[in-house]
């Protein structure tokens, strides 16, 4: 696996999905076992990631992913009802979009 793949799915990938799960927690009220399904995700890294249960390293990612509303925008997408398949794509691709700031 290249560098930039382990990075996403070290860094990058738990803080888009942990910065969503605390805003459809907070904000729309919805449970840990309604955002790990449609996260993809089992209800026990859900509640880690509302628990905060993250590395520095992460965490700072995840600042900068509430920083910049990333959050709330894929927040909005899971509330249009996209598909799990379509949500998993904005994700990817927001992750991506992280990466490639992150090599600049």
């Amino acid at each position: 696996m290249d560098q930039e793949c382990a990075t996403i799915i070290k860094f990058i990938l738990p803080a888009v999905r942990a910065t969503v799960a605390q805003t459809m927690n907070s904000e729309y009220g919805w449970t840990q076992e309604k955002i790990a399904k449609e996260l993809g995700v089992v209800q026990v890294a859900v509640s880690k990631y509302l628990n905060k249960k993250y590395s520095k390293d992460v965490q700072k990612i995840v600042e900068d992913i509430k920083n910049k509303g990333i959050d709330k925008t894929i927040a909005n997408e899971l509330m249009s009802e996209k598909t799990p398949k379509e949500i998993a794509t904005i994700i990817d691709s927001v992750c991506v979009d992280i990466m490639n700031e992150m090599v600049r």
